[in-house]
């Protein structure tokens, strides 16, 4: 029986009632493709028998977009000469007092828009730099301060199996018992499926899943050790859904 523990979003409460920016639990949002799988039967096992999937598609909290959001990746610029081509960002609106073409904010308590030079993650055509088409990275500013329990942080990356592939956020690990600002998100681009495209992405689209874990230290051991003969013929006495009935322990977040 597993304990319960609360995380906590906290947020200005000028936004308190834009309801669709609120955390939501990832059961509340699995992606359509995933939902549309029929489920296991005698003659068809598929992935919806798959308690390890469900278990991590499901798991945690998903934080949404703060407002609508435009990519231009790799869009040709007719400004300048000889044009060429380059990445604009825009959300519907802005705080910060330059142009927001190349801008990502929200307008609380004049917060602007942050990004990483491509030098800061090692220089143009390494791994991140050369996903994100060598364009510098930009961050979304989170609205939301997130609070765990004593002794827990968090797991921060982009919501798995999701239908949305145009971009990623840099996944990173917050003690989030003791860090008590804004955590702000880096996003790539994934340039090598796209080389360019113009997209909006909705206020409220899911961005960033949240998986709250107990920090422990631990140890590896490499041992020899014979099939369990008695666990294996029991696990595979039954036709359907085996781990589920017999391993699974259900995971509630809520």
């Amino acid at each position: 029986m597993f304990s319960e523990r609360n995380i906590e979003f906290s947020i200005h409460p000028d936004l308190m009632d834009i309801k669709n920016i609120q955390p939501i639990p990832t059961k509340k949002s699995l992606p359509d493709w995933y939902k549309n799988i029929q489920k296991n039967t005698i003659r068809t096992f598929n992935l919806k028998g798959c308690m390890p999937f469900l278990d991590m598609i499901s798991a945690g909290y998903l934080l949404p977009l703060p407002q609508d959001l435009y990519i231009g990746h790799n869009i040709l610029d007719k400004t300048v000469e000889p044009p060429k081509k380059t990445c604009v960002y825009k959300f519907a609106f802005s705080a910060s007092n330059i142009s927001n073409e190349r801008c990502v904010a929200y307008n609380i308590n004049g917060q602007i828009s942050q990004d990483h030079h491509v030098d800061q993650i090692g220089g143009e055509n390494t791994f991140l730099a050369k996903k994100n088409g060598n364009n510098n990275i930009i961050k979304i500013l989170n609205p939301w301060i997130i609070k765990t329990p004593p002794g827990y942080s968090c797991l921060f990356i982009s919501p798995t199996y999701s239908e949305n592939d145009y971009f990623n956020i840099i996944s990173a690990i917050v003690d989030t018992d003791i860090f008590d600002l804004h955590i702000n998100f880096p996003l790539i681009v994934n340039n090598d499926k796209y080389d360019t495209f113009e997209k909006i992405f909705k206020q409220g689209t899911p961005y960033v899943q949240i998986i709250p874990f107990k920090r422990d230290s631990w140890s590896h051991e490499i041992i020899s050790k014979k099939e369990n003969v008695k666990s294996t013929v029991g696990y595979f006495g039954k036709l359907i859904d085996r781990y589920k009935y017999k391993m699974w322990n259900r995971k509630v977040w809520k």
